[in-house]
């Protein structure tokens, strides 16, 4: 029997924005993090880095021109500040957090969104990385990316499902076509967590032929803590209950990665440009256990759980114009393999054959973007088919195996009127799903009756910037969302040692649609960049893990369930040039997001929080040369854990908490480029919690029964050569 569910069509809805195309933006930055948005600018945006085609928009252009709100943040300020995962690279943009577990894993978080609501592109294609775990990171190094683009709001209607709260592309470093060779090497060392990070990353060609090609190796040992009281029963005392079962060196969180890029590159007589790409990303980590989860008694020590990650694509890409349009076909093979062993296996033991999913997913991607056209502008017409096949093996089904097919057809437009100009988009998708208990070691009932599910959605979204002055500006943007529930959601069954509880799927879920509005306001000047901008996203059958209150082994027994949600949020963000070598800049956030059939909080949003910043960068000659400085201030205010989120259960726990205190926290950056023997080298100094100090942050997973990393030294030395 096949079930077809239908959305219907995106709510039209006018917003007006503004925006403003400067040709002359001082270089700023967002604290350590520098980005390229209407709050901090660099240079002429065009000229400083050359044609950006940002995601979600319907021409390629500068983030300044579009209705969305969009970031983008490049490679080379996400290695000066020592970042060793996505959601840490991006988490100074305002509304964008991370989910951390130690230095391994961090996801990002949009506007209280992350994980399968969350779009991650790899060149624009959408890659899946078994998003249903809350510890799952995204499998792309940071060291090989040119720039993270980021999309607050709904992208359904570029990427589809999936893309309700916003849309991250990764994209490659861009090859250096005219040079033979162009590049550079990076070594890291961070003090935390004996961390040390190696690698070298190179690009050329002769005009007609380039390539790239990078790697990477971070090897780990386990993460520092300060060193405070602790507490599992039998108590010393009462008032010690909340105190972390574990602080100081916290055993297994240690983890080794060797991460690679490689693409070869050919364009034609007609100015094609065609490229083909291998990436891999290999991981393997410990995770802390909570007492007792393992094997060993509490007064053994900690115990940890081993996983092994490993990650291949291959890209087929080109850009070629035929008929005044630029056409850009992708086609793309995704393998990703998760293993992960009993709790209490660290990964030393070797895999144990308890969990074991693995897919391959194919996506075939053409675009076609045209300029003035039946009295509009131009923009972007598609065409998008993804097939995915999942197997699951090992002793503990979880995930199960299955299949996925997602078919879209979507269309992208813009027209200005003077002042004004809408940008405007519509998108079909068909997408079917199936478990299969052929694929499926041990499947569960819920498996073996599985059937095809379909789910028929029409989104959209339409957006607009307006010129106040030549300085102010306002932006608005409606865009239509959805999201199909995926095999875990459907069929999960299983102990999920991610987050010590047993997990249990649902067939029956409908697809999440949501309508998400902003809008924004943006000052932009030669010395002065702000915005403040408040948003709504409404969702209609939310999945949310549901506590059932029964227990499996002893631990929760968590159902996926349904039911419309709300989140209603704001972000500002200023920098103010004081001179020419000192900016101040602030930023805050704030999320609040219910369930609307009760007001239960809604699992998984940030903290409320402030960051104040200033940046110097004196002018000096001589040795010293190119000297930089930063110190930022931040706080998280306090947050209580919702129901049924994942790790609320340390709430009730004899040990530990899951809900979290306010806090400070004091980073510094510093660095400076001298010539060495003729040749530049770039040294970057970051110290983040400054003060050590005691806290639990409140998206960190390891909060329910330890404290959050303590002071951290990092040092960055980077060599380039060539060009």
């Amino acid at each position: 029997m096949m079930r077809i569910r239908r959305g219907s069509a995106f709510a039209c809805a006018l917003f007006i924005n503004v925006m403003i195309l400067h040709n002359s933006w001082a270089q700023s930055g967002a604290g350590p993090v520098k980005s390229l948005d209407m709050a901090s600018g660099s240079g002429n945006a065009d000229q400083a880095l050359g044609p950006i085609s940002v995601t979600g928009v319907p021409l390629p252009g500068s983030p300044l021109s579009q209705a969305a709100d969009v970031d983008v943040v490049e490679s080379e300020a996400i290695e000066a500040k020592g970042a060793t995962n996505l959601g840490e690279a991006l988490s100074d943009l305002a509304g964008v957090d991370s989910i951390g577990t130690g230095n391994s894993v961090g996801k990002p978080v949009i506007r209280g969104l992350s994980g399968e609501r969350i779009k991650i592109l790899s060149d624009g294609v959408g890659v899946d990385h078994q998003q249903y775990g809350v510890r799952h990171m995204p499998t792309t190094d940071t060291f090989l990316l040119g720039r993270a683009e980021v999309v607050r709001g709904a992208s359904s209607v570029l990427y589809g499902s999936s893309a309700l709260g916003g849309a991250i592309n990764l994209l490659p470093p861009d090859i250096v076509w005219d040079k033979r060779i162009e590049g550079e090497t990076l070594t890291r060392y961070s003090t935390n967590n004996d961390q040390w990070d190696t690698g070298i990353k190179a690009t050329g060609g002769n005009g007609r032929f380039g390539y790239s090609a990078g790697i990477i190796r971070r090897s780990a040992g386990d993460i520092e803590t300060p060193d405070e009281s602790t507490y599992f029963p039998p108590a010393p005392s009462a008032d010690l209950q909340d105190a972390p079962a574990y602080t100081g060196k916290l055993g297994n969180t240690d983890f080794d990665q060797v991460n690679g890029d490689f693409a070869l590159g050919y364009r034609d007589d007609g100015g094609g440009e065609w490229t083909a790409r291998y990436s891999r990303y290999n991981d393997e980590h410990n995770f802390l256990l909570p007492p007792p989860a393992g094997n060993l008694p509490p007064s053994a020590g900690e115990e940890g759980v081993g996983q092994y990650i490993d990650n291949e694509q291959i890209e087929l890409a080109g850009e070629k114009e035929a008929g005044g349009i630029t056409w850009k076909p992708k086609l793309v093979w995704q393998n990703n393999r998760r293993r992960s062993n009993a709790a209490g296996t660290p990964r030393v033991a070797g895999f144990d054959n308890a969990l074991d999913i693995e897919f391959d997913q194919y996506t075939a991607r053409l675009e076609g973007q045209h300029g003035p056209v039946l009295g509009l502008d131009g923009g972007t017409v598609g065409i998008e088919y993804v097939t995915k096949d999942q197997v699951s093996r090992g002793t503990t089904q979880l995930s199960p195996g299955g299949d996925v097919d997602n078919l879209a057809v979507f269309v992208f437009e813009e027209k200005g009127f003077g002042d004004l100009l809408l940008q405007a988009g519509l998108r079909y998708d068909h997408h079917e799903i199936e478990g299969d208990a052929s694929k499926t070691a041990n499947p569960s009932q819920s498996v073996i009756d599985a059937e095809k599910q379909s789910y028929d959605v029409v989104t959209g979204s339409l957006g607009g910037i307006y010129s106040l002055t030549d300085r102010l500006s306002v932006a608005a943007n409606v865009g239509r969302g959805f999201r199909a529930p995926t095999l875990f959601e459907l069929y999960a069954s299983g102990v999920h040692g991610g987050v010590a509880a047993f997990q249990q799927g649902d067939p029956n879920l409908e697809e999440e649609t949501s309508l998400n509005t902003d809008l924004s306001l943006r000052w932009a000047s030669d010395t002065l960049r702000a915005k403040a901008t408040v948003y709504r996203n409404a969702i209609d059958n939310y999945v949310f893990l549901r506590d059932t209150g029964d227990t499996f082994n002893g631990l929760p027994v968590f159902a996926n369930d349904q039911t419309d949600a709300e989140l209603i949020g704001a972000e500002l963000s200023i920098e103010k040039d004081v001179n020419d070598w000192m900016t101040l800049s602030a930023a805050a956030s704030t999320v609040d997001g219910e369930r609307r059939d009760n007001g239960d909080e809604l699992p998984l949003l940030p903290a409320d929080n402030v960051r104040l910043g200033a940046e110097f960068t004196p002018a000096s000659d001589g040795w010293l040369r190119d000297p930089r400085g930063s110190v930022t201030l931040r706080y998280y205010a306090s947050k209580d854990a919702a129901p049924g989120e994942p790790f609320a259960q340390f709430d009730d726990a004899p040990f530990g908490s899951a809900s979290t205190d306010d806090y400070f926290l004091i980073d510094l950056g510093a660095g400076f480029s001298p010539r060495i023997a003729g040749q530049t080298v770039h040294l970057d100094l970051a110290v983040n919690n400054l003060l050590d100090e005691d806290y639990r942050g409140f998206l960190d997973t390891y909060k329910g029964y330890a404290l959050s990393p303590g002071r951290d030294i990092r040092l960055t030395a980077r060599v380039p050569f060539g060009g």
